[in-house]
């Protein structure tokens, strides 16, 4: 299950959640079951995929869930819900959070409400890799090969001059370049981030 959108305006919430072919009854059973939850409507079906076929459908919450509903403790501590995908096991979310005092105590909020967290990863908005998961060396690579048309078609400096520009050699800038790619790549669309 994916989060598609959430809307919370302090009466309902709603989500749009993204549901694989397969698991679409299961997802059925369990909020046909919850108490919490007023309506489900099925929107549409994505069959752009074969092999990935989901439903979008849209749950609306009852008035009483908004005061255990992590969206409102989110919103209360300046907290970004950025993608959220969530299985029979869990949920697995990505949040953008101003400080280090909103994320302790959403922390906090939700252990409280819903039991244990563990967090994988944190990026701080200060690394020079803006959260990217590039290094320092490869964030500035990318970044430079961008700003000088590197990547242009047809190009407007070559790996040559970039490398000057760096004091290194093609060969190792090229090395740098390949790699930040695959990260900035393997962090965006590949199912299990690097």
């Amino acid at each position: 299950m994916e989060r598609g959108r959430s809307i919370d305006d302090g009466k309902t919430i709603q989500l749009l959640l993204w549901v694989k072919e397969g698991e679409d009854d299961e997802f059925e059973a369990a909020v046909g079951n919850d108490s919490s939850i007023t309506e489900v409507k099925q929107f549409s079906e994505d069959t752009s995929r074969e092999d990935d076929v989901r439903r979008l459908y849209r749950v609306e919450f009852a008035e009483a869930a908004i005061t255990v509903a992590p969206g409102s403790a989110w919103i209360e501590r300046g907290v970004i819900l950025l993608d959220a995908v969530g299985t029979f096991e869990g949920w697995e979310v990505r949040l953008l959070v101003p400080d280090r005092e909103a994320f302790t105590s959403s922390i906090d909020w939700w252990q409280a409400n819903f039991g244990s967290v563990s967090v994988d990863a944190l990026y701080s908005s200060a690394d020079d890799s803006g959260g990217t998961g590039l290094t320092s060396l490869q964030y500035d690579a990318l970044l430079r090969a961008l700003e000088t048309g590197y990547f242009d078609v047809p190009r407007r400096t070559t790996l040559e001059e970039l490398a000057d520009e760096f004091d290194i050699s093609a060969q190792a800038l090229s090395v740098r370049l390949r790699k930040g790619t695959a990260t900035l790549v393997g962090n965006s669309v590949a199912e299990d981030p690097i």
